[in-house]
């Protein structure tokens, strides 16, 4: 997808990157794997509504469980429900999934980097960097 992708949905993207960074904090033990794991699920999910389809849920156990339930309230919540209650405009079920897609390929990207979680070590770094031209 292309930088003008990731420009448009920043809002969303960023709002589940700081959800995954907050469960990784509380889980160090996260691998990009069980992301990974979680952004299909929930990508699969909104395929499924987005075609008109029955979604039938995967088995996700343990972290990747709570993973998958903490990021659900948010995907729903990007998506306007059950009210639209955010600064953004809500997106489609389509929108959604290739939001979600969007970090499945970036979770793909930095494990070329190397390392079981390298994608979340990203992560945490890029969060954690100050804006730039602001310095502590």
């Amino acid at each position: 997808m292309t930088e003008a992708f990731t420009d448009k949905y920043e809002p969303q993207l960023l709002n589940l990157e700081i959800a995954v960074s907050g469960i990784h904090d509380e889980h160090p033990e996260l691998t990009d794997a069980q992301v990974d794991a979680v952004y299909e699920e929930l990508s699969r999910r909104y395929r499924a509504e987005a075609t008109a389809h029955d979604f039938k849920p995967g088995k996700l156990s343990g972290v990747r469980a709570e993973m998958y339930d903490a990021l659900l309230v948010i995907t729903e919540l990007l998506v306007g429900r059950p009210d639209n209650i955010l600064p953004t405009e809500p997106v489609s079920a389509e929108e959604m999934r290739q939001i979600l897609n969007r970090l499945r390929s970036s979770i793909k990207t930095w494990q070329k980097a190397g390392g079981r979680q390298s994608y979340l070590k990203n992560l945490s770094q890029f969060l954690s960097d100050p804006p730039e031209g602001e310095e502590d």
